[in-house]
């Protein structure tokens, strides 16, 4: 008898102690200190910007396409050399268009490609300036969250008005990097040691 009551003692207290081990398993692991902090990129979803560029009829009629595709790749270097967190339609690549295209395509395409906010460019070309590039920022629920203008009719060139409309857009861009619509990559926020 005094050899089952010992047992009995003796698994009470190993359950004792096996309860209260992992009892204070649980709370080091819950505990703010071991817990990441939700603001870490591990536990924050990457927002990214949907970059849609539209040509207008009128840049069509009055001006090339590969200043269209010069918009459009000054705009995406940009915002690259910016580290902006770009969301990219990885099923056709769409990112442009030659022609009109709805707002509501331009929405489902970025929402495939899991943006948080859209990024819509309206390339066009005004009878009395070179070019015009519109910027308008929106949330996924189409709220307008900014807008930006740069264009020239200044000079005896196209190419002087593209380089004039770039170069003031890129400053009115830089006041909006990092803000609403334009998310910086997670990774482009930590200092980064120069490579030797």
């Amino acid at each position: 008898m005094k050899t089952v009551g010992l047992l009995i003692q003796t698994s009470v207290l190993l359950l004792a102690v096996f309860s209260t081990t992992l009892f204070i398993a649980q709370e080091q692991s819950t505990s703010p200190l071991s817990a990441a902090p939700a603001s870490t990129p591990a536990n924050v979803k990457q927002q990214k910007v949907f970059v849609f560029v539209q040509r207008t009829d009128s840049h069509v009629k009055r001006s090339s396409p590969e200043v269209f595709h010069d918009v459009l790749n000054d705009l995406l270097d940009y915002l690259k050399t910016k580290n902006v967190a770009i969301a990219v339609d990885e099923f056709g690549g769409r990112n442009h268009a030659e022609g009109a295209t709805p707002l509501d395509t331009v929405f489902a395409i970025a929402r495939d490609a899991k943006a948080s906010s859209v990024m819509y460019v309206v390339v066009d070309r005004p009878v009395t300036k070179w070019l015009k590039i519109t910027v308008q920022c929106f949330d996924m629920d189409r709220k307008q969250l900014w807008q930006e203008e740069a264009a020239s009719g200044g000079g005896l060139s196209g190419g002087h008005g593209f380089e004039v409309s770039t170069q003031k857009l890129h400053a009115q861009l830089d006041k909006r990097v990092g803000q609403g619509g334009l998310p910086i990559l997670a990774a482009a926020k930590e200092p980064v040691a120069e490579k030797q």
